[in-house]
């Protein structure tokens, strides 16, 4: 009974082992392919300023990538080693140490340059910003101070005879022909009318 919880035992250690490496390799490969797209997304949304800053980025991708690269080739070696313990050989896979060390490194790297283009993108961001609204504040300063010119003289406080003399823009009746004919008229009947008399 005590050798079956044994073999148990050491089975299960075996099992979480293995379920560690995978999980720990799985990981490596979601954290970089979340890092390509973050740093993408960040692109395009940033204006690259200088090729320094350019260049970071490239490198920054270069290492996410070769790192799903090298998890890639670690599952692939992981299948070929499991056979190999499988036919009883026991010796450690010299390459799978490698890459193992490799996708850790490469890792690493590409987020300290990630974090650096990120810091760099954001303070370029903030400068811009800032540049921006200063401008922005300039130019209201100025057409503020253009625009309300003569402003105080809307005050109730002060009387405008501003209409002054308005009675002047109506517009004047004009004689009528007919009017000013049958005036006439009536003037020439009773010149004619006193005449005969």
């Amino acid at each position: 009974m005590s050798d079956e919880k044994e073999v148990a035992y050491y089975a299960a250690k075996v099992n979480a082992w293995f379920n560690t490496k995978l999980e720990y390799d799985k990981s490596l490969l979601v954290l970089s392919t979340g890092a390509i797209g973050l740093l993408i997304t960040l692109l395009t949304v940033t204006n690259v300023g200088s090729t320094t800053l350019l260049y970071i980025f490239v490198l920054a991708i270069a290492c996410f990538l070769l790192c799903i690269i090298l998890i890639l080739a670690i599952f692939s070696w992981n299948a070929k080693h499991l056979e190999e313990l499988i036919a009883g050989n026991n010796k450690n896979n010299k390459i799978l140490a490698i890459l193992d060390r490799l996708s850790i490194f490469v890792f690493i790297v590409g987020v300290l340059l990630a974090s650096i283009f990120s810091y760099i993108a954001a303070e370029n961001k903030i400068s811009s910003m800032e540049k921006y609204m200063s401008e922005k504040n300039e130019s209201n300063q100025s057409i503020s101070k253009e625009s309300f010119y003569g402003a105080n003289n809307l005050d109730p406080k002060i009387e405008k005879k501003s209409f002054d003399g308005a009675h002047n823009l109506m517009p004047q009746k004009k004689p009528d022909n007919n009017s000013t004919n049958s005036t006439g008229n009536s003037q020439s009947g009773q010149s004619t009318d006193s005449s005969k008399k």
